[in-house]
């Protein structure tokens, strides 16, 4: 590759055809100038002469100034054409194009090939993806060498004929390797046998296959590098959905969003041209998109750790460039230390010079080097050691606790905050032929028998499992299926074993990662030392937890009479206010049946709760509508208002009182008051949540308040609520508008004084009402000031 960009740099300022002609005197395809001749012609005669080979051509255009016009007798496709084209000259910007395009992309495959080999240098695909690696760099590294100078023209030659096979070779073991290859493995061997005839045809003359032919072969070496791609892809899309593990499935996502990107466009257009030797436009352009494959690659190997990569750059680069900084702040201390001593006369002993080193070793570099490891660990590392700090804290915590349930939720706790699996569970080893059962009870994965094939991997071995190790550790060969089969009845990613006393006695199993990543070494080595220090803990409390059941029975009638006191104290959390006063006035017989009564309805709901549960997760959510609709009941009780429905992003209160001027005040000045409290909320959450705008409609008058009955097959079901006109009205005047913006009807606004700031809209048509309704608005600029009055 540096021979081949070192005899471009050579041919600057030289003259040179026009367009790029192979040896066997063939027109450039992919993307080469052609000057006006076609894919694949074929040069016979150049000014009248017989031309042999493309060294010939190049050495006679080389004869003559830039610019001189040469007449070409070219054989297209069976038909004798002749052309007249000028030489040109070799430019810097041509070599920046073939630098940029050729040179720069050939180093990344090489890159890539290097650093997956120096990460799993052990694994037969590894070996195969870096001679893909090789075949991929010298492609476009030496293309045009194979149209200029044809120095190295056979290797090109020789990789664009094996690239082929490679490709269908990755196919069938990559990242996986296929059934078929798992019941016939000489089977990779057989593309290499059918791609052999045409490498050897194209490193040899053929002199029995006529001119008007001449393009076959390498025709037929691109159409069998456009499929063998389109089947590595097809190959790499099923196993992203099928292949057996996460992190298989992640590699081959990978690697088909980078064939798909960065090689199918310019393969396909290569195709193409060779094929029909019609020109393909811009395709020079596609070939530079052959950049993003290896960085597609490089990329999610960092960004999804496929090779534990992380790990390796930290301690690889980071170490080894703190290192090198402490040496050189060493060397400096010591430079200086000298520099001191001369001025005094002490730098001519050797021996006073040597002890100063020694006592400079031991007293300055090796703490200047803890402390800047610990400064490392802290600004780089602060993941591994929030987890290690993590985990001191859960077996602190466990070492003063007794409950079983409670240590189980504290490990599922300390694993989700940590690791972040899909599910985690804790199972133990019962006394029956159950085996393994969820350790705090509840539901769970299915019972894991004792002599399970995990249970007997997990207890020979000692190691934490995931599908992974599974798949690639030919030691465990012999539990592969069986305990692969046990896993996913377990929907476990990562199966750690807990040892007590030297015995297998729980297991602690995860899910997969919420983000799709895959478990590092460094995750399952802190999993097992979780595990470790959580199992006296938890044989301890298991113990206890026998022991307490037997006490649980005696206390079964107190704890009974507990609940019953605790429901009637905290009756009113769960029930309107109207319906806790009839059950005190009536216990055995409350008054539930429907009654008209004057009230005023207030409907609230949040405005866009719709694009707040896509923008947030279900646990920020609820805390931003707790906050919210907990200032809102402040208002609610503090006006008197009975809270009577909820439903996720609303509320329905309602109003009651002798007076009925005085409850309509009232439901107007509490909606006043939760505009106000939503808009002091939205203040304090500036920068983190999108401001909320709220609905908000009153309407007063009689309504049917009681209880409803709702009937199915299978049961029934009552609620207590005031329906009727009044309250159909308030809701369709809450959805006219949001904001803070208080809707309200005609019959509310005759009952309201004249001090509050009420302006008139007029008529409106609402949805399932048949008559146009006046509608009344509070102007939202005198908020405030209705509000203190």
């Amino acid at each position: 590759m540096v021979q081949a960009a070192r005899l471009q740099w050579q041919r600057v300022g030289q003259p040179y055809p026009g367009f790029g002609v192979m040896d066997l005197l063939l027109v450039s395809v992919g993307g080469l100038d052609r000057g006006g001749l076609e894919p694949f012609d074929l040069i016979r005669a150049m000014n009248g002469q017989l031309l042999t080979g493309g060294d010939a051509l190049q050495a006679e255009v080389r004869r003559h100034p830039p610019g001189t016009p040469f007449r070409y007798l070219v054989s297209r496709r069976g038909e004798l054409v002749e052309v007249e084209i000028k030489s040109q000259r070799v430019t810097r910007h041509d070599f920046q194009r073939y630098f940029y395009e050729g040179f720069v992309p050939g180093l990344l495959y090489l890159l890539l090939g290097a650093v997956v080999l120096a990460l799993k240098p052990g694994a037969y695909e590894t070996r195969l993806f870096l001679v893909f690696c090789l075949a991929w760099a010298a492609i476009p590294s030496l293309y045009l060498d194979a149209f200029s100078t044809y120095r190295f023209t056979r290797i090109f030659l020789a990789a664009f004929a094996v690239l082929p096979a490679l490709q269908i070779h990755l196919a069938l073991t990559f990242p996986e390797r296929r059934r078929i290859v798992r019941r016939h493995p000489r089977l990779v061997w057989v593309p290499y046998v059918l791609v052999a005839p045409l490498a050897i045809a194209l490193q040899v003359h053929t002199p029995w296959i006529p001119p008007a032919w001449a393009f076959v072969e390498p025709a037929i070496g691109a159409a069998d590098w456009a499929v063998s791609l389109i089947l590595l892809i097809l190959s790499l899309l099923k196993t992203s959905f099928s292949g057996a593990t996460a992190l298989t499935r992640q590699r081959a996502r990978v690697l088909a969003a980078g064939f798909t990107v960065g090689q199918l466009a310019p393969v396909l257009g290569t195709c193409v041209e060779a094929v029909s030797g019609v020109a393909v436009p811009y395709l020079n352009e596609l070939w530079r998109l052959n950049f993003l494959f290896p960085l597609a690659v490089a990329y999610a190997m960092v960004r999804y750790n496929l090779f534990d990569l992380r790990a390796v750059i930290r301690i690889g680069t980071i170490y080894a460039a703190v290192t090198g900084l402490v040496v050189l702040a060493y060397g400096g201390a010591i430079a200086l230390t000298n520099l001191a001593f001369a001025s005094v006369g002490l730098a001519g002993s050797q021996l006073f010079s040597a002890v100063i080193v020694a006592l400079a070793v031991v007293v300055f570099l090796n703490p200047v080097y803890a402390r800047t490891q610990a400064f490392v660990d802290r600004v780089f590392f602060r993941e591994r050691l929030d987890v290690q700090a993590s985990i001191e804290s859960l077996s602190d915590r466990m070492t003063t606790l007794l409950d079983l349930a409670r240590i189980v939720q504290l490990i599922t706790e300390t694993v989700e905050a940590l690791f972040h699996p899909s599910r985690t569970t804790v199972l133990m080893r019962g006394e029956g032929p159950d085996g393994y059962r969820p350790a705090a009870g509840g539901d769970g994965p299915a019972p894991l028998a004792a002599d399970s094939a995990l249970a007997r991997l997990l207890g020979s071995r000692q190691l934490a499992v995931t599908h992974e190790r599974l798949e690639e550790d030919p030691t465990l060969r012999e539990f592969r299926e069986a305990a692969r089969g046990e896993m996913e009845a377990l929907a476990a990613e990562v199966a750690v074993p807990i040892f007590f006393r030297r015995g297998l006695t729980g297991l602690l199993v995860l899910g997969g990662r919420r983000s799709g990543l895959p478990y590092t070494t460094e995750d399952l080595r802190l999993l097992r030392i979780l595990a470790n220090q959580s199992a006296v803990a938890l044989q301890n409390a298991r113990a206890y937890t026998a022991l307490q059941a037997a006490n649980a029975q005696l206390e079964t009638a107190l704890r009974r009479v507990a609940i019953l006191e605790s429901i009637r104290a905290n009756l009113g959390k769960f029930v309107p206010r109207t319906v806790r006063e009839l059950i005190e006035e009536a216990p055995e017989a409350p008054a539930f049946e429907k009654r008209e009564v004057d009230v005023t309805v207030l409907f609230v709901d949040i405005a866009g709760y719709t694009r707040l549960s896509e923008q947030f997760d279900l646990d920020t959510l609820n805390q931003l509508v707790e906050r919210y609709f907990g200032a809102f009941l402040d208002e609610i009780l503090r006006h008197g208002g009975d809270v009577n429905e909820t439903a996720g992003d609303g509320l329905m209160v309602i109003f009651r009182d002798d007076d009925p001027h005085r409850h309509a005040r009232a439901a107007v000045l509490t909606a006043v008051g939760i505009a106000r409290r939503a808009r002091e909320i939205n203040a304090d959450l500036a920068g983190v949540s999108e401001p909320i705008g709220l609905h908000v409609g009153v309407n007063s008058g009689v309504a049917a308040v009681g209880a409803t009955k709702i009937e199915g097959a299978v049961g029934a079901r009552w609620t207590y609520t005031a329906s009727g006109p009044v309250t159909n009205l308030a809701a369709r005047l809450a959805s006219l508008g949001a904001g803070d913006t208080v809707f309200i009807g005609a019959e509310t606004r005759r009952r309201l004084a004249d001090d509050l700031p009420l302006q008139d809209l007029g008529e409106h048509r609402l949805k399932n009402v048949e008559e146009p309704v006046r509608v009344f608005a509070l102007a939202a600029d005198r908020l405030e000031a209705a509000a203190t009055r």
